[in-house]
């Protein structure tokens, strides 16, 4: 660690936890307040086990059981995906939000990485979310009213060393988005794309991103991603981009992409040197 960041990391680590808990409790009371309106929440990923554990503390913040439901789904299977969506429509009746938050990284230059990593990103990170979209989207047009939710990366917009093929997929998911959006509008169908920079979570892990080396980036816990999410998609905004550094790198990208390109180059290259641990 670089001298003279210790204190000043103790300040950021007790402000985050501040915000962290009061994301938290604001997202348990939406959970409640959910529950109250006799909502329902369809969990679904690949891991049956993970999915009960998120079912069981959603249930302990407050929501009635039986509106909770699990439905494990590989997204870039497109048999299964339907199968999936029959059954959860089946059984729900209908379903007025779908979340696109389906993801995975491969962190590396990118003739290191294995090309299967490569494939395996794209086809969770952008044929997933098409092929759930595209599972869902005609019962939503049938009402007349739903709600596409795609959780993309700020790398969509801020194309980054080390992430390019994760960074691409992330720019197709913006187009893809917006190119919905025009083709939607006036039908009832509402479209939001949530923009996060670093997250702590999981995926950084497995995505291999050695976290140390992003110790002074600006970074979310995984909590207060999730209440931007909800904010976004409550609001009905198109494009939110979660934290404000990284909204005003976009800008100084679009404006003056050369100088964006030197800073950005620099950046990364002292990342790079930087040690994992």
């Amino acid at each position: 660690m670089a001298p003279g960041i210790a204190r000043l990391g103790d300040n950021r680590v007790s402000r985050r936890r501040r915000r962290n808990h009061r994301c938290r409790r604001w997202h348990r009371s939406r959970v409640g307040t959910a529950a109250g309106a006799a909502r329902r929440l369809v969990l679904s990923g690949r891991r049956q086990e993970r999915l009960e554990a998120v079912r069981d503390e959603v249930a302990a913040a407050g929501a009635r059981s039986e509106a909770l439901m699990v439905a494990p789904c590989d997204v870039t299977d497109t048999e299964q995906v339907r199968m999936w969506a029959a059954s959860i429509l089946q059984r729900t009746g209908a379903i007025d939000v779908l979340i696109n938050n389906a993801g995975r990284g491969a962190y590396g230059p990118f003739h290191e990485v294995a090309v299967s990593s490569h494939d395996a990103v794209i086809d969770t990170d952008l044929r997933g979310i098409i092929h759930t979209s595209y599972a869902l989207l005609p019962a939503m047009l049938e009402r007349g009213r739903g709600q596409l939710v795609f959780v993309s990366s700020v790398l969509g917009e801020l194309p980054a060393p080390d992430h390019a093929v994760y960074g691409a997929t992330k720019a197709a998911i913006n187009v893809f988005a917006e190119s919905l959006a025009h083709e939607l509008h006036g039908q009832g169908i509402g479209i939001t794309v949530v923009a996060p920079g670093l997250v702590r979570s999981e995926f950084a892990a497995t995505s291999g991103t050695p976290l140390a080396r992003f110790a002074r980036v600006p970074s979310k816990s995984a909590a207060a991603a999730a209440a931007d999410v909800l904010r976004a998609m409550e609001r009905g905004q198109a494009l939110v981009v979660s934290d404000w550094l990284s909204a005003v790198a976009i800008r100084v990208r679009r404006m003056t992409p050369g100088l964006f390109g030197r800073i950005f180059r620099r950046l990364f290259a002292r990342i790079r040197r930087t040690p994992d641990d």
